[in-house]
């Protein structure tokens, strides 16, 4: 019997390979022993990645005014986006803003996700480009993942909306963090207040969300009354393609 640890270089297909015998359910699912956290069994295998402002003090500046009719039905404004150029599929883990400017004179904090087969990058312009990095120190495998944050501009027609949250129901906070977990269970902000002048760091679970080849994810700040004043963020990143 075959024993193998590195990720398949093709990988796109089913495993020709696995001929052993083992533990089925009722259902045919085999039972296994997972290696750690799924995260690091991700990483373990190189097919894990994270992408950060390229400095840490140099922040990201966002749309001036990204209005709640910018990102209702479909996306034009986007703050986060990624274009997935190569044969696998990427899965979105978790997306983490810091707030640094504040949209001065918005009188609430919201986001929408999301996700499309549209067969080519959704950019027209605008942003800036994140270079994603493999958290295994070797770096067995190059992403195909094109990374975009910023004042995005963006044009989908086959967008699906995967998510809204209002994670600050006022005005922002400098220092606030927003964290949002794709495919986790419900959060608990710690009986954290996300009203008042305290700074937040609010954690939001949103649906699990899968780019497939050629396709894009979106995740479009929607402020209602936005200022002329755009916010500015540290933003860091993490998916898997598998």
């Amino acid at each position: 019997m075959g024993v193998f640890r590195n990720r398949p270089s093709v990988g796109l297909t089913d495993n020709p390979l696995d001929a052993a015998p083992g533990r089925h359910s009722w259902y045919g699912e085999q039972y296994v022993v997972p290696i750690a956290s799924a995260r690091q069994a991700l990483a373990d295998e190189g097919s894990y990645f994270v992408a950060a402002n390229a400095v840490q003090g140099t922040d990201i500046t966002g749309h001036a005014a990204p209005a709640l009719a910018d990102n209702d039905d479909t996306p034009t404004k986007a703050l986060v986006h990624v274009y997935n150029g190569g044969p696998r599929f990427i899965l979105m883990d978790y997306v983490k803003l810091a707030v640094v400017v504040v949209n001065a004179s918005s009188t609430a904090t919201g986001f929408v996700a999301f996700v499309d087969n549209a067969g080519s990058s959704g950019r027209t312009s605008g942003g800036t480009s994140l270079t994603p990095a493999s958290t295994r120190g070797d770096e067995p495998f190059a992403t195909g993942a094109t990374i975009f944050v910023g004042a995005v501009v963006v044009a989908s027609t086959t967008a699906n909306k995967t998510g809204q949250q209002v994670v600050r129901p006022v005005i922002a906070v400098t220092l606030d963090q927003y964290h949002f977990w794709f495919g986790h269970g419900p959060m608990l902000n710690s009986a954290q207040a996300l009203t008042g002048t305290a700074v937040a760091s609010v954690q939001t679970s949103m649906a699990p969300v899968v780019i497939p080849p050629n396709g894009n994810f979106y995740l479009c700040e929607s402020n209602p009354s936005g200022a002329t004043t755009a916010a500015t963020y540290q933003i860091e990143l993490g998916y898997a393609e598998r």
